[in-house]
């Protein structure tokens, strides 16, 4: 195995995240070390414990057994067991980053996240139990009654209790709307009242689950899932007694994690939060720390198979009496994803960041007098955080998923037959890498919350820039600015602000000032087309776009911040310099490509291609 390779994501850790101004909002100072020496421990726990299983874990892989007393019960591997059982006497298996008050370290999304990378960089499977119990977790103490944070919580920080998220039915995935698992309340007067809800009561109002959650990973353990109450969605907790789990898959990868079908047949659980509340908030925000926990499980998995890839070139593997990495195909590969990596890695933990902002401005928020001007202000630093996350966290998701994707196949395709074999653990990483881009909402899911966070939630301004300009041109003011290019305009004053003199920052930045023209060239472009086509068909025109517009977000996104990280280092500059240059020149293309009008998706030509 090579070596556990993490010198970047210390890096981002360490000098790029701009860790004072989460201090200021939180109170808190000095904790990065803390994180850092948190990720040493880490590292140290995977090399000796995660490492030497991850293949005979991945071969035995989860079933459903039946026990001597005849009762289904689901089988993981035992030493993936040991494992989690090591994390939760570490205190890492549940905790890190829930307030100190209710048992937790009190560490930031940010640190969690990037423990996760490194878990994943392991075994992908592993990582999962602590990123949904950490969820769970945080949900809880958010939303959850005072009885359930006294008596549960503490439960699930232990490890004593094993939680999931519950919200896929073989009806409903990323749309909800069909979802048909119900739940009624239970109460003395009912017929269904029994020992088990009296029992349920000490920790709030009691409701009777019916129906069938697929899909759901660690679904053995017990489960806040959504139900409909009343026509809204609700989030119940469900306990592990009180459902039963009726198959487990047998999976492409991840094989170490038990991905179940659980079904519910008048299951008593409590209510979490409030009736109607169950999707918005509750289960957003577990939502939006499930898809950064796979947005850095895709970068830990990609890191690992680019990591041996590179390993194996430069030393291994000889081809016509030269080592693999001289053969240009092979330097190319290995080049290029080392660049996609470090720019994808700057996104994800960036959008981490202002995860936490979002967070700790909204806990702030909470103990302030109302109408005071600190409030005012803060409530404006919310809804920008919000914004932003809102975008960054998709784009992170979906970023993270395709790297994985895309950089394990060329990694294999590095190791050659080898990497097609079970001898070596790259056709395992190529196997786990693939789920990234499906679960926690599908990349093209992830496309579309995109387009929508950044085109159609801006239109306002982009018809006031239209009336400005007579409707003939496009006319931006301060005042009708996207949010999207006022967050751009900062995050490049700042960074001129960082660059101390350094040529590197002013050589570059006219590159992304040009991909940043490319952006609103077809921004407008799609405004014109949807205006022009009418409402129905403009949109079904714009949505054969959307992943080239998104594209060229990313482009200028990662450009810009990898050229912040260049104006702190000087070990970045290369790395900012060639991925800027092959940033512009896949801009380019994406714009020319939706500027050439083709439609063939939206018409009579589809059916002649496909049928």
């Amino acid at each position: 195995m090579a070596n556990f390779n993490y010198d970047d994501l210390t890096f981002n850790i360490d000098k790029f995240l701009p860790w004072e101004r989460l201090d200021e909002i939180t109170g808190k100072e000095g904790l990065k070390d803390e994180y850092l020496m948190t990720l040493q421990s880490i590292s140290q726990f995977c090399e000796k414990n995660v490492i030497p299983v991850a293949e005979a874990i991945d071969r035995e892989g989860c079933d459903l057994v039946t026990d001597d007393k005849g009762k289904k019960q689901v089988k993981i591997p035992k030493q993936m067991e040991e494992n989690i059982n090591r994390l939760k006497s570490m205190g890492f298996f549940c905790g890190t980053t829930i307030p100190e008050e209710h048992g937790g370290f009190g560490f930031a999304l940010t640190a969690f996240f990037a423990i996760g990378e490194l878990f994943s960089m392991a075994d992908a499977s592993i990582g999962l139990s602590p990123m949904l119990q950490e969820g769970c977790a945080q949900v809880l103490v958010e939303f959850a009654n005072d009885r359930i944070r006294e008596k549960y919580l503490p439960k699930l920080i232990s490890g004593e209790r094993i939680c999931a998220m519950g919200l896929t039915e073989p009806g409903a995935g990323s749309d909800l709307a069909p979802m048909a698992t119900t739940a009624v309340p239970v109460g003395p007067g009912s017929e269904k009242y029994s020992a088990r809800v009296k029992e349920l009561e000490e920790l709030g109002e009691v409701y009777l689950v019916n129906g069938t959650k697929i899909f759901i990973t660690n679904g053995y353990g017990d489960v806040l899932t959504l139900a409909k109450i009343n026509n809204g969605i609700s989030m119940i907790l469900v306990h592990k007694e009180d459902k039963e789990v009726t198959r487990v898959e047998h999976k492409l990868g991840i094989t170490g994690s038990p991905t179940c079908e659980i079904f519910f047949n008048d299951s008593p659980g409590v209510l979490v939060g409030k009736i109607g509340d169950g999707l918005v908030p509750n289960m957003i925000k577990l939502m939006y720390i499930a898809r950064m926990g796979t947005a850095t499980q895709g970068l830990g998995i990609a890191q690992m198979a680019h990591t041996m890839a590179k390993d194996y070139a430069t030393n291994d593997r000889v081809q016509f009496g030269v080592k693999i990495i001289e053969h240009p195909p092979v330097r190319q590969m290995i080049f290029e994803n080392e660049i996609d990596i470090q720019a994808t890695r700057s996104l994800i933990y960036y959008a981490a960041f202002n995860f936490d902002m979002r967070e700790a401005v909204k806990w702030k928020l909470k103990g302030l007098q109302d109408g005071s001007a600190e409030q005012e202000d803060l409530k404006k630093k919310f809804r920008e955080y919000s914004k932003i996350t809102e975008l960054l966290v998709c784009l992170s998701k979906y970023d993270g998923a395709e790297l994985s994707n895309s950089v394990t196949y060329s990694s294999l395709q590095v190791y050659g037959g080898n990497g097609f074999t079970k001898d070596y653990p790259m056709e395992r990483f190529y196997r786990d890498a693939r789920i990234t881009s499906i679960y926690e909402g599908t990349s093209q899911i992830q496309i579309d919350q995109i387009f929508n966070e950044s085109f159609y939630s801006e239109k306002v301004a982009l018809i006031n820039q239209l009336k400005i300009g007579e409707n003939n041109s496009f006319v931006e003011t301060e005042n009708n600015k996207l949010f999207f290019d006022r967050f751009l305009d900062e995050f490049k004053n700042e960074t001129l602000k960082k660059s101390a003199g350094k040529p590197i920052v002013p050589a570059l930045m006219p590159s992304i000032d040009r991909m940043r023209s490319c952006l609103k060239t077809v921004r407008q472009e799609l405004f014109l087309m949807e205006k022009k086509k009418g409402k129905e068909m403009g949109k079904k025109y714009n949505s054969m776009y959307q992943r080239d517009f998104v594209d060229i977000l990313a482009c200028i996104i990662k450009s810009s911040f990898l050229l912040r990280q260049a104006a702190i280092s000087e070990k970045k500059e290369s790395v900012a310099k060639s991925y800027i240059v092959r940033a512009v020149m896949k801009a380019e293309y994406l714009k020319n490509k939706i500027l050439s009008g083709n439609d063939d998706l939206i018409t009579e030509t589809y059916f002649k291609v496909v049928g």
